[in-house]
């Protein structure tokens, strides 16, 4: 009975070494690209520049415009200015801008959206890595709406 035990404690501590190695050397990457395995969260700095307008090129007011977890209300000129720091790599990537109608029928009816928006490389207006902070994006962005 002793032998069977021993063997199978062999036999577990063989199978865990052999299954905790496959998965840790899985979660290694060999594209630079997917991130590298360490502690922390890259972020970039964001200033982003909205502008809404209708099919007709008309500014659309009172419309709730939500980016990198901030959100902000749509002027009379449909302008809109959001801040803020957001997970990200100094590399090409999308942020996504949800639109919402929150005044109802005060300044026309707007159908809600979801809006991907292309950052590029040189949408950058800096790249001086600072610990995480991977550099800054400003960009003016357009939104057609539908009414």
């Amino acid at each position: 009975m002793k032998k069977v035990v021993v063997s199978l404690r062999a036999l577990l501590s063989a199978g865990a070494t052999a299954l905790l190695g496959a998965l840790g050397f899985s979660s290694c990457a060999e594209n630079i690209n997917n991130g590298m395995a360490e502690y922390g969260t890259p972020t970039v700095q964001y200033k982003l520049k909205l502008k809404v307008t209708d099919q007709a090129d008309q500014p659309i007011p009172g419309l709730s415009l939500k980016a990198i977890g901030q959100s902000k209300t749509s002027d009379a000129e449909g302008k809109a200015l959001i801040e803020g720091r957001d997970t990200g790599f100094y590399k090409d990537h999308e942020i996504v801008v949800e639109v919402k109608d929150i005044d109802g029928d005060a300044n026309g009816v707007v159908k809600d959206q979801v809006k991907h928006i292309a950052i590029s490389k040189s949408d950058f207006t800096s790249h001086q890595p600072k610990g995480w902070l991977n550099g800054t994006v400003e960009k003016e962005i357009n939104l057609k709406v539908e009414r």
